[in-house]
């Protein structure tokens, strides 16, 4: 997995698998928090995991921070359908 960032822009590249990647991916986006907005592109991976669900809630609950999540996989985007998170996060396909 390889992450971008660019202002409030976090690029994720490749497949989102494990503990690790999860842990990049939340230090990268700590020091955005106090961000009005996070824009959140995911090009590759299938599925995201209930740990960055969680803290992606966190920071839109939490923080007051709104969250415009692109997927590049319908798949993804199927799945957080599913879990009723395409308004909370603002999805939207590549």
């Amino acid at each position: 997995m390889k992450i971008d960032l660019q202002e409030n822009t976090v690029s994720i590249y490749g497949n989102i698998i494990s503990a690790s990647d999860f842990d990049a991916i939340k230090n990268t986006l700590e020091p955005l928090k106090n961000e009005r907005l996070i824009v959140l592109k995911i090009y590759d991976s299938l599925v995201i995991n209930s740990s960055i669900i969680g803290y992606l809630m966190k920071l839109t609950k939490q923080e007051g921070v709104a969250i415009t999540l692109y997927t590049g996989q319908e798949i993804l985007y199927e799945l957080l359908e599913d879990l009723g998170l395409i308004e909370t996060f603002s999805v939207k396909k590549l």
